[in-house]
């Protein structure tokens, strides 16, 4: 179909979540059902190709596209989220498309689509505000998205203190907040050690535990340094 169009009428919006549905493969379903824990059907459509269609769709009225764009099913979400990070955005356009598309986020994925949402580096102070208020959020999947924010975009600027700051400062029992914690210390880890080794030391032994074998698991962590969070974590209770 022509992706370009679909934005003209309800008609080609169905026509397009038909062409969605017969993109689908059962194996990738199943693989991705195993990892992704959602309320949304999944159709099993690569990313890949996901981002080729909002590129398709951003020649057309990708505008028009979001405000029509429902949650029939996980692709039509992430599409959205390609959407949103090609567009050029005002920072107050920037954040309200982002509060809509978070709010639609049930599951660790969703969330971390925003590693693609590079607008965030026109306005980094601005939006560093709205990143404070995602962690104050009661609701999960801001947190984990404000710490994804973070860890891609402000670990490497003067942002770094402050990041830290609040990203210790969270103290949340849930599983994808303290994987996007962990995440984020192990990112840090690679420029900051000395202050990781500390957050590692203070932290409670679950997210202690987390962030050593996210550590250990990155192929940018030295053989010494995995032997010496070895060691630690056999001291961890």
């Amino acid at each position: 179909m022509e992706l370009e169009n679909i934005n003209c009428s309800k008609d080609t919006y169905q026509e397009f979540l038909h062409y969605l549905n017969s993109l689908g493969d059962e194996n990738k379903k199943i693989r991705s059902e195993k990892i992704i824990p959602t309320k949304y059907e999944i159709l099993g459509i690569t990313m890949g190709d996901l981002d080729r269609i909002s590129k398709k769709i951003c020649r057309g009225n990708p505008l028009e596209f979001l405000k029509m764009a429902d949650d029939s099913n996980y692709e039509t979400i992430i599409i959205q989220g390609y959407v949103i990070s090609h567009l050029k955005l005002t920072a107050d356009e920037f954040e309200n498309y982002c509060y809509k598309y978070i709010s639609k986020a049930d599951c660790w994925s969703i969330c971390d689509m925003v590693i693609h949402f590079k607008q965030i580096l026109n306005f980094p102070s601005q939006f560093f505000i709205t990143i404070k208020n995602y962690l104050k959020s009661d609701n999960p999947w801001f947190q984990r998205t404000g710490l994804v924010f973070l860890l891609k975009f402000y670990i490497k600027t003067d942002f770094y203190s402050d990041s830290l700051n609040l990203a210790t400062k969270i103290n949340s029992s849930h599983k994808y907040v303290e994987l996007g914690q962990a995440w984020f210390y192990s990112v840090a880890f690679q420029t900051h050690q000395s202050d990781i080794y500390q957050v590692i030391a203070n932290s409670n032994p679950h997210l202690a535990k987390l962030t050593i074998s996210k550590i250990k698991s990155s192929s940018k962590t030295s053989p010494e340094e995995k032997l010496k969070l070895t060691k630690i974590r056999k001291n961890i209770k």
